[in-house]
């Protein structure tokens, strides 16, 4: 075991089967708001579970992070 094992008990990097790490874009991208993108961000994005209860901090930080 290394250092970082013995202090956090955590795998390394190199451990993790879990994860998929894919490669970078050769080109750079952009992406941006239209204003045909629909005003409540919730509306038509799968990004927002409408089935779960959210609570309204939840909500603000979706809202915020798309916006």
């Amino acid at each position: 075991m290394n250092d970082h094992q013995k202090d956090t008990n955590q795998p390394t990097f190199d451990e993790l089967s879990d994860r998929f790490i894919g490669d970078a874009n050769e080109q750079p991208s952009l992406s941006m708001k239209t204003n045909l993108d629909p005003k409540d961000v919730t509306k038509d994005n799968p990004y927002f579970d409408k089935k779960k209860k959210h609570t309204p901090e939840e909500i603000e930080s979706f809202k915020k992070f798309f916006q």
